[in-house]
């Protein structure tokens, strides 16, 4: 993810703009925004410069050209064009409401029905269970590294590969692996860390996430696979790095989370083939071999009408 400065110095004004109409999103969401107005631009533009002024939003060739494109990129850039329409101040965006409405409708209703469709099923891998064949196969490729004594950043690299598998393989969050810190941070900041107890393994603390407002706090203990990888790991990132986050880049700087969705996108292809696993599709994959469990629990919320998590509250263990 691009940095606050790193923003304003790529899309200048339009930053600006962009901010002021939303000041509570985060650098995260506001990112989102810029790249999809910027995509949205560029269907009917060589640019990739944001103009000064938003005739363009109205162009009837944008029009058609946005209408041309699948529903999954419909859902995104509308809102794009729509936050765009507000940044510029333009008097009217019906336009691009009743295309946002559209293809929200339309999306909701075809995730609804939870069918693989023809086109997903060419491009997916068959099933989450094959990550844990891409890290085994990742780990084999790491092994040199792993053995070493005198690593470098190189070294490094490599055996990040296999632990960015392993996490996955196990604990199948967003991109949120790209802000994590190896190091407990001070009290009262929205850091995300992972901290090792003696005798218990590693758990994940997650403050800064997409759902945080609703969900606040979330602490994941990490599998046992996944705390033996990350004892052999964190300290060689603690002895070649000196960010503090638990992910490098090639010019030993931390990874942002675009540069986490290449990778990981890149790894499960060489290891996989087809197009390779997304943050988002692992999570789609990890309900599906759950749904079972999940529509059961469905279910029994809705006939005893609470949320899931009180129904929980309800139930006693052994």
């Amino acid at each position: 993810m691009a940095t606050t400065e790193k923003m304003k110095a790529r899309y200048t004004h339009f930053y600006t703009k962009l901010k002021k109409v939303s000041p509570k999103v985060t650098d995260q969401t506001l990112y989102v925004y810029l790249r999809n107005v910027t995509r949205l631009y560029k269907l009917t533009h060589d640019s990739d410069t944001i103009p000064t002024s938003g005739t363009w939003l109205n162009e009837k060739k944008l029009y058609e050209a946005f209408d041309k494109l699948e529903l999954s990129k419909r859902r995104l850039l509308s809102v794009a064009a729509v936050k765009a329409s507000k940044a510029y101040g333009l008097k009217s965006d019906v336009e691009w409401q009743k295309r946002l409405a559209y293809a929200s409708d339309a999306y909701d209703k075809a995730r609804a029905k939870r069918h693989v469709t023809e086109k997903e099923k060419g491009k997916w891998p068959d099933s989450l269970d094959a990550l844990a064949k891409a890290a085994k196969l990742q780990k084999v490729e790491s092994r040199r590294s792993l053995k070493k004594t005198n690593r470098k950043l190189k070294d490094l690299l490599s055996i990040q590969k296999w632990v960015i598998l392993v996490l996955y393989a196990n604990h199948p969050i967003r991109l949120d692996f790209a802000d994590v810190h190896v190091k407990k941070p001070e009290a009262n900041t929205q850091e995300n860390y992972l901290y090792r107890e003696r005798r218990k393994g590693w758990t994940l603390t997650l403050r800064k996430y997409k759902t945080a407002k609703y969900r606040g706090e979330t602490i994941i203990k990490m599998k046992r696979q996944v705390s033996m990888a990350l004892t052999k790991f964190i300290p060689i990132v603690q002895e070649l790095t000196d960010h503090g986050k638990l992910l490098t880049n090639s010019k030993g700087k931390p990874l942002t989370r675009n540069g986490l969705s290449k990778l990981l996108t890149k790894l499960t292809k060489y290891h996989l083939g087809k197009k390779g696993f997304s943050a988002s599709l692992i999570r789609v994959l990890n309900a599906t071999k759950h749904k079972n469990v999940l529509e059961k629990a469905s279910e029994i919320t809705k006939g005893m009408q609470h949320n899931l998590k009180q129904s929980l509250n309800y139930s006693r263990k052994d």
